[in-house]
């Protein structure tokens, strides 16, 4: 690659990393922004989702929107619509009392409406730009932005916390500005090759393969979304007992929380690179999968402490590490060319719903511990039932695709 393509590559790069930090960061201070605000834990919760709410409502509009005015409009337009909410949060400790609280969520709604623009993007631009060898490296460098964001942002969300936490957003602010200035720069857009859809079409292109192919595309798609709920869920209970419980705090903290998100971005290259297609494949990782989910949440059922809760995130997170990348994989592959696009905007969609609804509701779930691992138990029993009723057979593979 020149010059100019690898830092296309790592201004591309910093998307989905925003996407990955704008909840993950904020996880280790969850606790002390619940202090300083004297709200309450479900409160505190809200503050990822109601910036994982509008991220994953935007996800299949951006698609369309882009083919309308083009994908650098948008994304730019995107960036800087999270620097703008970035901006409100910071100020939101210019308050006291409800009205901080208020300022604070009405940024982070604002900045979730800009990540939701940026999340499906970065792999089509990687599309347009590269082709060969040189595509098939852009994005396995997407992967490594996706990890690192993953595996650095509790680290990053710990460090502000030890000055001042509203310095996370100041992060994601100067973040947002970098990719900006970047892509405006070195991104140059051709004009799209074919007249854009029209809305009632992307509609039923969603609903023909739904019906076509829900037997099994629902089911796929829901695991995945509870896998996710289930993750950041767990995450948000980490970050609370081991601070609460267990008085780790600070750098420390964020080090502990990095931890299942490392085996969990470890876990998804390991099952992405291993699963190539193949149904046996397949199957081996969905099982080995659902294990690692489903053993370790039978056992915080009976034995309880510092060491098994981190070991049981463990081997959570690297369940979900190997389940994630199956449903993938079924979702890119099993709808034909013409569908793709906007089937996997709805499976991202689902996901990320995922991700919203995790920390609020294991916030009320948490003062429960053996009622919050029992449901979580249940909703990923269901889920490996329903899979594997429904993928018994052969998978389907899409004709074209």
């Amino acid at each position: 690659m020149t010059t100019r393509e690898r830092i296309i590559v790592f201004m591309l790069g910093l998307l989905p990393f925003l996407m990955v930090i704008g909840n993950s960061m904020f996880i280790p201070l969850l606790p002390t922004m619940e202090v300083d605000l004297a709200i309450t834990s479900f409160q505190s919760g809200m503050i990822l989702t109601v910036f994982s709410v509008p991220a994953a409502l935007a996800i299949p509009f951006a698609g369309i929107i882009s083919d309308r005015i083009g994908r650098k409009k948008v994304v730019v337009w995107s960036l800087v619509t999270i620097a703008a909410g970035s901006v409100v949060c910071s100020i939101a400790v210019l308050f006291y009392g409800p009205a901080a609280y208020r300022w604070l969520l009405g940024g982070r709604f604002i900045q979730g409406i800009g990540a939701g623009g940026t999340a499906s993007l970065a792999m089509a631009f990687i599309g347009d730009q590269f082709t060969g060898r040189k595509r098939s490296t852009a994005l396995g460098a997407m992967e490594v932005f996706n990890g690192l964001g993953k595996a650095l942002s509790p680290l990053l969300g710990a460090a502000a916390a030890l000055v001042i936490w509203t310095s996370t957003f100041w992060i994601y602010f100067l973040t947002a500005i970098l990719a900006m200035i970047g892509i405006g720069k070195y991104i140059h857009e051709a004009p799209p090759a074919r007249a854009p859809m029209k809305w009632k079409e992307y509609l039923d292109t969603v609903i023909g393969a739904v019906k076509r192919e829900g037997r099994w595309l629902i089911p796929v798609m829901a695991a995945g979304g509870a896998a996710l709920f289930i993750l950041f869920g767990l995450l948000v209970y980490l970050s609370y007992e081991i601070e609460r419980i267990y008085g780790y705090g600070g750098a420390l903290k964020g080090v502990i929380i990095a931890i299942p998100l490392t085996v969990f971005t470890i876990a998804s290259y390991i099952s992405g690179k291993k699963t190539g297609g193949e149904a046996g494949e397949i199957r081996t990782y969905f099982t080995m999968g659902f294990a690692l989910i489903l053993v370790p949440l039978t056992l915080a059922l009976l034995w309880h402490s510092f060491l098994a809760v981190l070991l049981y995130m463990v081997a959570v997170s690297a369940g979900i590490g190997f389940l994630l990348p199956c449903c993938n994989l079924l979702v890119t592959t099993a709808v034909s060319s013409s569908e793709r696009g906007m089937v996997v905007s709805f499976y991202h969609m689902i996901r990320f719903l995922g991700v919203a609804f995790g920390p609020v509701v294991f916030s009320v779930w948490m003062f429960d511990e053996w009622g919050m691992f029992a449901r979580s138990l249940v909703i990923i029993a269901v889920a490996a039932v329903w899979l594997r009723l429904t993928l018994s057979g052969t998978e389907p593979v899409a004709e074209d695709a």
